[in-house]
């Protein structure tokens, strides 16, 4: 990955739609050039996916959670599957220290939350115990680490 890149990714993180002329234009490049190293990025899985950031709070899924899960010994393969699976769980990360999940879930207030932990994912047998911290408040949430140039 080069200078011109690294560019080409940080305008994508901007706005995952820019079409390819408006890419080759700021990177003062033809569209097959530009198209070629997208394809190369593609390829080597720099790139992963291209998606939308959508406005949670627009689709009522206004309470966010951090819940820390913790596992009966030697039993995570088929929790973390299920775990998986909750549409509500928006990253799931294994953990070094007391716990070993710690999800971050989005639903639509507090009694929705009371439901998904009690009725969809304490039921999940190996699950041993949560412990759940409101978020009152986003300040800054990203999906990416801003590219820098090398």
């Amino acid at each position: 990955m080069d200078k011109i890149d690294a560019v080409i990714l940080r305008l994508l993180q901007a706005n995952a739609r820019m079409p390819g002329s408006e890419i080759a234009r700021r990177v003062h490049l033809s569209l097959p050039a530009v198209t070629e190293r997208l394809r190369k990025l593609n390829e080597s899985g720099l790139i992963l996916s291209y998606t939308i950031h959508l406005n949670k709070e627009a689709l009522g899924w206004d309470t966010c959670a951090f819940i820390k899960v913790w596992l009966n010994y030697g039993e995570s393969d088929h929790i973390i599957d299920q775990v998986l699976s909750l549409p509500e769980v928006l990253e799931c990360h294994h953990i070094a220290g007391d716990y070993d999940l710690l999800l971050k879930v989005r639903v639509g207030g507090t009694a929705e939350l009371e439901e998904f932990l009690v009725k969809r994912l304490k039921i999940i047998q190996g699950i041993s115990r949560t412990s759940t911290t409101m978020v009152l408040g986003t300040y800054k949430e990203s999906m990416n680490r801003p590219i820098e140039d090398e």
